[in-house]
């Protein structure tokens, strides 16, 4: 392959065998785990199912008071609200702590988002955006990179999550991610491109093409691999890595079939 290939795993004894490692200390659940060191640790930032629990004011809002939340149609896990300065400030020390338990200067940004279309029209994010006299969109946009440059300012360098939507201007729209405001800030952007099988890779090709014109700089291509047979994985691996600067398998708890792939896409 002769590029970038790294993991994202819970397991330390897998790290030592890549050329990058991702250790996610904050899940999505709100669960911290302690950092290992030597790894990249991830912070999902305002996904977070226990704070949404303990402070269901924080939690995004969406058209109709609709709230990003599990138990609505489109959401997974629960999205609190970027507007309110306890979950901004929260969302800092957060990362402070990783960096300072890791040991690493280098931080990876999960989460770093608006659950969707339409969120977050809650008090919050209607009194700023009023305040600052800008539409809901030109708000949210402000708002997360004003995040992302102070999560700078306590970091050397910055790696981020997007969404795998590279379609114009869905990433501002749906999420207030716009990449031109973030560029100063981040120095690598990761795009998880997730399939249970990877039985055909067109639209894989399709995605990363579309990210590869998209980005303002290089960018890694995050493939999950937990029970996805080998040869998908390898095949994936493959069309992923002709697009982007380096690929990374995520989650997958066996290290002799993560060595194979290794072996088999020619990376030392």
């Amino acid at each position: 392959m002769g590029q970038t290939l790294g993991i994202v795993s819970r397991f330390p004894d897998h790290f030592a065998h890549f050329d990058v490692g991702y250790y996610e200390v904050k899940d999505v659940s709100g669960v911290w785990h302690d950092p290992v060191p030597g790894t990249i640790p991830m912070v999902s930032v305002f996904g977070d199912n226990r704070q949404a629990k303990r402070h269901p004011e924080w939690v995004q809002v969406g058209p109709n008071q609709e709230r990003a939340t599990r138990d609505a149609k489109f959401f997974d896990w629960d999205a609190l609200c970027p507007s309110r300065p306890d979950v901004f400030s929260l969302g800092v020390e957060w990362v402070k702590d990783a960096l300072a338990k890791s040991g690493q200067k280098t931080i990876r940004l999960d989460d770093v988002t608006y659950a969707r279309e339409g969120f977050c029209q809650c008090p919050a994010c209607l009194e700023e955006s009023a305040r600052r006299g800008l539409t809901a969109d030109a708000y949210r946009s402000e708002r997360l990179a004003e995040f992302v440059a102070a999560v700078r300012e306590v970091a050397e360098r910055v790696e981020m999550t997007l969404f795998p939507d590279p379609l114009p201007g869905h990433l501002e729209r749906r999420f207030g991610i716009d990449l031109s405001r973030l560029a100063p800030y981040v120095d690598r952007f990761v795009v998880p491109i997730y399939d249970l099988h990877y039985a055909t890779t067109y639209w894989l090709e399709v995605l990363a093409q579309g990210f590869s014109e998209l980005l303002p700089r290089p960018f890694f291509i995050e493939l999950y691999s937990l029970k996805v047979p080998e040869d998908a994985v390898v095949h994936a691996a493959e069309v992923a890595s002709a697009y982007a600067e380096g690929v990374l398998l995520a989650y997958e708890n066996q290290l002799p079939k993560l060595l194979r792939i290794r072996e088999r896409l020619g990376s030392e």
